[in-house]
């Protein structure tokens, strides 16, 4: 045991001493968590999302009266029809349960008595005292916090009818205002104004000008009010180039091979297992340490919040357990060591892609969310997810668990191909 682990330690030391190595393992995962964190950021913040279509989104509308109308048509309008996939409901309950099993990007609620509160049923029959008696309306949008460019274009579009309807209702209110005190209407045509304020604020409304109206924005199932990206990202660069990092280390053990030093640790006392062991416990230290630094610069730097420590040691040592068993794989299967970084890059590419490194893979098609699960990447991010969104040991069980059996299965499918060539 003692060899092995003198082993695993100098490849270690020499992994952390190697500049190009560095780079792969810290360098460019801060970079690229700090670079896509920042761009989808601003998309979050309310800008253009290229490429997005046909967001599922409910309206709920539990007013049905004149001024929750406009919301609705507007998610239903033609100039909408390429990017919203809008239906009509009065079922809150369903909506939000539809947003919870993340079937849609966001419902809209419009709640009871909405239209009650900013055109009062007294200034719909003539009396403008009532103008005093508006209070403010509010609109929820609840939104799913896995689709978070989605949910941030439905908050844009619900901001943009309201505030066209308050514009619209100001410029009632002022053209009223100065009719009363010129004396153009007289007490006999009160009644009748008023019931046209409603109907031409709505039309007006409806047809894009600016009520006195606010938008809720509230996450599902959390209450933080949005996705955060780099919390999502840190884990997600972590992960992926935790994949390249074995890849380095099972080209190290064909370099060794090829300059001959190998056969001479093979020849000497320590045993085949030994040297390895040795090996390939070295690509387990190298990324074990990889990720603890990742880890520990993203929650100071970054301010990420990991969860629980002993369930997050516990997903991370399955992770790199887990990816150790490819990187033997790729070891054992190689010819070379640039065949093994060829090979290795490639595996990292396709299960970044397939396991939702770059983009969350609640949004991905159940087929593929499904074939996805055969990387070691979709496991850890599901499990780094639960607890950053506060689970624990419980959480992560079932991530940890499908880790170390598909670690113990790449090893020993590594370990035969292992005996075949050093036999």
């Amino acid at each position: 045991m003692k060899k092995l682990l003198n082993i695993a330690v100098k490849d270690l030391k020499i992994m952390f001493r190697d500049p190009s190595a560095l780079v792969w393992m810290l360098a460019i995962p801060i970079a690229l968590t700090l670079a896509m964190a920042f761009a989808f950021g601003r998309l979050t913040g309310g800008g253009q999302a290229a490429g997005l279509s046909n967001i599922p989104v409910i309206v709920v509308d539990l007013d049905g009266g004149q001024m929750s109308q406009p919301i609705a048509q507007a998610f239903q309008s033609k100039e909408l029809a390429d990017l919203i996939a809008a239906t009509t409901s009065t079922d809150e309950v369903a909506a939000r349960q539809a947003v919870d099993e993340d079937k849609i990007a966001a419902a809209i609620i419009i709640p009871a008595g909405f239209t009650e509160k900013i055109l009062p049923a007294g200034l719909q029959q003539g009396d403008f005292s009532a103008l005093m008696q508006r209070e403010q309306g509010v609109v929820e949008v609840y939104a799913s916090p896995q689709r978070p460019i989605s949910s941030s274009i439905v908050r844009s579009i619900v901001n943009a009818v309201l505030n066209r309807m308050t514009a619209a209702s100001a410029a009632a209110q002022t053209s009223i205002t100065q009719l009363i005190v010129s004396g153009y209407v007289s007490p006999q045509d009160m009644e009748q104004i008023g019931n046209e304020i409603g109907m031409r604020v709505g039309e007006q409304a409806s047809q894009g000008e600016p009520l006195k109206l606010t938008v809720q924005s509230v996450a599902a199932q959390n209450n933080s009010g949005g996705f955060d990206w780099m919390a999502y990202m840190a884990p997600s660069m972590a992960v992926m180039f935790l994949m390249f990092t074995v890849s380095i280390g099972g080209r190290s053990v064909l370099a060794e091979r090829q300059w001959g030093t190998l056969q001479r640790l093979l020849t000497s006392p320590t045993s085949p297992a030994q040297v390895l062991g040795g090996k390939i416990s070295g690509i387990f230290l190298t990324g074990l340490a990889q990720m603890a630094i990742l880890i520990v610069f993203s929650a100071l730097a970054f301010g990420v919040r990991w969860g629980a420590p002993w369930a997050l040691m516990a997903l991370c040592v399955a992770t790199v357990f887990a990816a150790t068993g490819w990187g033997a794989l790729i070891a054992a299967y190689a010819k070379s060591p640039g065949q093994a970084m060829s090979v290795g890059a490639m595996i990292a590419l396709v299960f970044a892609g397939l396991a939702g490194n770059f983009v969350p893979r609640q949004n991905y098609p159940e087929l593929l969310r499904q074939i996805s699960l055969v990387t070691p990447n979709a496991w850890a991010l599901e499990g780094f997810q639960s607890l950053g969104e506060g689970g624990g040991m419980n959480e992560v069980l079932l991530p940890v668990v499908a880790l170390t059996i598909m670690g113990a299965l790449l090893f020993s499918v590594a370990t035969m191909l292992f005996r075949r060539q050093y036999k």
